[in-house]
């Protein structure tokens, strides 16, 4: 066991990611036929971390089911609910008023990210520099959308730039969601009120020199914000490129499937995931990096690639479905398109359509041959 508390800031709207989080908070997403915040509990039960809290807000009721989960991992589960958006600093405050934390240190992790990182390393650095803040980095091409650091020679950070221009900086490294720190740091937030720990604190502390360093370990790192990176995250997963585990079991190299799946004489091209009760019409076909929900029914002639299928969803004979993600209850028509596309949840896609690049909000229904939008 590691002497290490955690933290999960889950309390945002994932905006971005509708309408797929319109219903559904990002960290309960699926990733490979888990919730995301559950292949991240996983991973702190894995090394040795008990104590965690989520910080939730958006949807809060919805996370009920988690606490099972992290049961059966061993962890002692707290959730700690917002009264109302805080920001990311007024969370980690109301937690802490909560009572939540004690003195050990305190590792910080969005609940959106994709990442398994190295906890025992990152805690051996903050306690060998006596820091009271250590980043766990990340390295982006684009910084313009990030946290941007730059560290000296020795790693500590001697300067913070909030989302710079190319020009302002030659840095690459940029702050991950994912980082170890002093507890009595959330002191200085101020309590009940929305306050951001990356505008309103960090700057101040670096520009006061106090300890605060970075680490830079080049593993893989993903911000599931976005419908292509959604995808990405779960095509990912199922080529082992992250240690996450799909759920299921392996029966094959690069193949899972939950219980009661019926693919009788349908060849699934790996890497692939599928959730209990499946059924593939004989004829169907999947060719790779899909995943598909619990209840999934693939009818005869449709051709499936890149996409992510929730729970309960129907697709129809000869459909095509290409780079996509379909929400939970969904039903997709015969010879249907839909490529590069979120289907929102519940909704109906009648036969014949077309949807490229588009995205259908939840509760939708498009009849016959209606539409085509490309």
């Amino acid at each position: 066991m590691i002497d290490v508390q955690a933290v999960i800031l889950a309390g945002g709207k994932g905006t971005r990611l509708r309408p797929v989080t319109t219903d559904l908070p990002k960290p309960l997403v699926p990733i490979a036929n888990r919730p995301l915040i559950v292949h991240q509990l996983r991973h702190l039960a894995a090394v040795g971390i008990r104590d965690v809290t989520l910080a939730l807000g958006y949807n809060a009721d919805q996370f009920a089911s988690v606490e099972d989960e992290a049961a059966e991992l061993g962890l002692n589960l707290r959730l700690v609910t917002e009264p109302a958006p805080l920001g990311t600093g007024g969370a980690l405050r109301w937690c802490a008023d909560a009572g939540a934390f004690d003195e050990r240190p305190l590792l910080w992790m969005n609940g959106d990210v994709v990442a398994s990182p190295d906890v025992a390393t990152l805690l051996d650095i903050h306690r060998s520099n006596d820091a009271v803040l250590t980043f766990w980095l990340t390295s982006a091409r684009d910084v313009s959308q990030f946290g941007v650091l730059e560290l000296n020679a020795e790693g500590r950070v001697v300067r913070f730039l909030e989302k710079p221009a190319p020009e302002e900086t030659d840095s690459h490294l940029v702050n991950s969601g994912i980082l170890m720190l002093d507890p009595q740091v959330i002191a200085r937030i101020p309590p009940d009120t929305f306050f951001s720990f990356e505008q309103g604190l960090l700057p101040t502390m670096v520009k006061d020199r106090e300890p605060i360093y970075g680490h830079f370990d080049g593993s893989y790192w993903l911000d599931t914000g976005r419908p292509r990176l959604y995808l990405a995250a779960n095509r990912h997963v199922l080529e082992g490129r992250v240690d996450w585990q799909p759920a299921g079991e392996q029966v094959e190299d690069g193949l899972w499937e939950g219980e009661g799946c019926k693919r009788d004489g349908v060849q699934v091209i790996h890497p692939a995931a599928l959730g209990d009760d499946v059924t593939l019409e004989e004829g169907a076909q999947m060719f790779g990096r899909t995943v598909l929900g619990d209840r999934v029914t693939v009818r005869s002639g449709a051709e499936l690639e890149g996409c992510v299928i929730f729970d309960d969803v129907e697709i129809g004979h000869d459909t095509e479905v290409v780079n996509a993600i379909v929400c939970a209850g969904a039903r997709i028509g015969d010879g249907a398109v839909i490529k590069d596309t979120i289907v929102g949840a519940r909704s109906i896609v009648g036969a014949r359509n077309e949807l490229r690049g588009a995205r259908l909000w939840n509760d939708v229904e498009l009849p016959d041959g209606v539409l085509i939008v490309d």
